[in-house]
């Protein structure tokens, strides 16, 4: 057996300091999922966008074929409430409109009138994950924010000060000043009255409509490469408007005080977001079961019971109306939100989950007919159920601003899907030989003489609604088949690399890394003070050029990347987790997961132990620390130098060392893409 003698120099040391009492069980214990989002600062941001366009064509792993920079001669230009934004399309508050990153993402998609993900007074609240099941119509147990009220409002005005720097550096090659650009946020507010009126919650309102410190102070702390933005005038009236999100079984009365609140003490307009409970048990049951077939799905008649009545609410939105004009408000209703339904698929652990995607959309559709006969054809009306390429086009001709999608934006694409809306639109339009929304709307009422857009929507929702049972696309016998799996487990590294799992997080947590295919053999050493042995105990073998990763603090466990992936296991679990700070990477030490303490140094957990690898560029050489040892090696994975803590026997394998050097070599080798940013950038 070859040994060598010890040698190492004193000026090499450093120190490292390991969290104590250490789990060794890694991350695969699910009962105690990890799930705390935080944001990055603006800098940071900027940083990231700038430099992953510049090198890769993309923002935030969104590929720039797939941006959005309209269509030559067509004007998609709708009004809400007394602003215009320059397409009718959005997210749904949701998942995609939680993180600054997220909006950023929907933006360059298309969407245009963002809702922005529900907040209420109770901000901390315990979401079971997963918390999304989406393989074809949609199901979900997340009901509010998952950040505080502040955190919440940090991220939503670094998301409009952010939509506003693109336009002002042209980033989509957009003239500045385009009506292109113009983006309205709309506010999710949420659930009962004494939340909504409560100090902190009205405060988070008023800031949100004059936001002019936050976004000074934002500015102000721009990194040197953005200094010349630290003077922009960025509009801080960041949104007037409310789509108001009450709890099922909401009393009418106390949904109505909310409403009058919004519009008389805080100066919002207000959408008052509809359930689909609204159409009778009876009826939703004959639709979603019989006619469409959805047999499976098990409703709960209590929701029905304590839910919003249809006459009840009728008369509400008419002593409404009338309210909002003495104010000067507008005040309509969105149709409609998710549907109550017993979980009885094991899919999660609450009693009930909420039922979205293509049979809601059957559904909401209804019952915003029926609300338009009831209230006149001008009624304002917002939409988002089941909403995808191949609706869009007809939502739009039903005269309802905007029109917001969630489900289908958690599919294999995800934000890019958005892209193709409008292009399905664009198509609709030019079948009809016109290039804006409302003429497209009157044009396709194939009604003769002249005809209000409100009129033409509404014929137009009468024809639509009439076919849609008969629709064969929302029926269960097409939205019965889950995306496939291969009979294979994820691993850390070498999975398909389908990249699938990358487009359908809401966050864009997960991410891809270079790597360099090749088998590297796998030294095992023995140390006794200074005597070492060592001997082969395998190899360490990559297939792929690229290694699929994960942004910790962005992956909120929601699930999804696991539905999507062809692989078992889930993404979020098994692939290599970075914290964005040394905090969080503490917070969470039962879970294996790494940290860039700086550049070229990369400390984690694996299996439970810690170690630590550091690249010195100017030796050409790599420290490898574990909690026994520290030894050096050249590139070439050949040792040169050794230390034992307290003059231990150790025995030492290299395989941990192979994970590490893959993880620090893949994001040197890619500097300018974004996760290298975002996880760098305060160091």
């Amino acid at each position: 057996m070859p040994s060598f003698r010890r040698r190492f120099s004193e000026k090499s040391r450093f120190r490292l300091d390991f969290p104590e009492n250490v789990c060794k069980d890694g991350i695969k214990n699910r009962e105690q999922a990890m799930a705390e989002l935080k944001g990055i600062p603006l800098g940071t941001h900027l940083m990231a966008m700038t430099s992953e366009l510049n090198s890769h064509q993309r923002i935030y792993g969104y590929p720039r074929r797939k941006f959005f920079t309209g269509f030559e001669g067509f004007d998609f230009s709708v009004p809400f409430h007394k602003k215009v934004a320059a397409t009718p399309l959005g997210p749904a508050s949701g998942p995609h409109t939680q993180l600054a990153q997220n909006i950023v993402l929907a933006f360059l998609g298309g969407a245009r009138i963002i809702e922005l993900k529900t907040v209420q007074i109770l901000d901390r609240l315990e979401i079971p994950r997963p918390c999304i099941y989406a393989p074809n119509i949609g199901f979900n147990v997340e009901w509010s924010q998952e950040l505080s009220l502040e955190e919440s409002y940090q991220e939503y005005v670094t998301a409009w000060v952010l939509i506003k720097l693109i336009e002002e550096m042209e980033l989509l090659e957009v003239a500045k000043g385009s009506p292109f650009y113009r983006t309205i946020f709309d506010v999710s507010v949420g659930y009962d009255l004494k939340g909504i009126t409560s100090d902190r919650v009205s405060q988070w309102l008023r800031n949100m409509k004059d936001a002019s410190a936050a976004i000074e102070s934002m500015l102000r702390s721009l990194p040197t490469a953005f200094s010349r933005f630290r003077n922009f005038a960025v509009d801080p009236h960041i949104a007037d408007s409310v789509t108001l999100s009450t709890f099922h079984g909401c009393p009418r009365n106390e949904i109505e005080s909310i409403v009058q609140y919004l519009i008389a003490e805080q100066d919002f307009h207000v959408m008052v977001k509809m359930n689909p409970t609204l159409l009778g048990y009876n009826f939703v049951r004959e639709v979603l079961m019989e006619q469409l077939g959805y047999a499976h799905l098990e409703l709960d008649p209590r929701a029905f019971e304590h839910d919003l009545q249809f006459e009840e609410a009728v008369e509400m939105m008419q002593r409404l109306q009338v309210f909002a004009r003495q104010y000067g408000k507008h005040v309509g209703a969105k149709f409609t939100n998710t549907l109550v339904v017993k979980n009885n698929q094991d899919v999660f652990k609450d009693a009930v989950m909420y039922l979205s995607g293509t049979p809601l959309h059957v559904l909401a559709m209804h019952a915003a007919q029926r609300f338009r006969q009831a209230l006149g054809d001008h009624f304002p009306i917002s939409f988002s159920a089941g909403i995808s390429k191949h609706n869009f086009a007809d939502a739009v001709r039903c005269y309802m601003t905007p029109i917001t999608v969630c489900t289908d934006l958690l599919k294999t694409g995800g934000y890019t899907r958005l892209f193709d809306y409008l292009k399905q639109l664009k198509t609709a339009m030019e079948s009809l030989g016109v290039n804006t929304i409302p003429d497209y709307i009157l044009r396709s009422s194939e009604c003769d003489g002249e005809k209000s857009l409100a009129a033409a929507g509404m014929a137009n929702m009468h024809r639509y609604v009439a076919r849609l049972v008969q629709d064969p696309r929302y029926h269960y016998s097409r939205n019965q088949k889950n995306p496939p799996k291969v009979d294979s487990h994820l691993k850390l590294f070498d999975c398909l690399t389908c990249n699938k799992c990358i487009l359908v997080c809401p966050n864009a947590a997960n991410f891809a890394i270079p790597s360099e295919p090749g088998e590297h053999t796998v030294y095992q050493y023995h140390i006794a003070g200074d005597h070492l042995e060592y001997s082969l105990s395998g190899t360490f073998q990559l297939e792929k050029p690229f290694q699929i990763a994960n942004i910790a603090d962005w992956c909120n466990e929601c699930g999804n990347c696991d539905t999507y992936c062809p692989e078992h296991g889930g993404p979020f679990i098994e692939k290599p987790r970075f914290f964005l700070t040394a905090e969080t990477y503490g917070q969470f030490r039962r879970y294996d997961g790494f940290y860039f303490r700086d550049r070229y140094t990369l400390q984690g957990r694996l299996n439970g132990e810690e170690y630590l690898l550091r690249f010195d560029p100017e030796k050409k050489a790599y420290c490898w620390k574990t909690p026994d040892a520290e030894i050096w090696l050249n590139t070439a994975d050949q040792l040169i130098d050794w230390q034992v803590k307290g003059n231990r026997d150790v025995l030492l394998t290299l395989e941990p060392y192979h994970v590490f050097k893959t993880l620090l070599q893949g994001f040197l080798n890619d500097p300018e893409n974004y996760p290298a940013i975002v996880l760098l950038a305060s160091r």
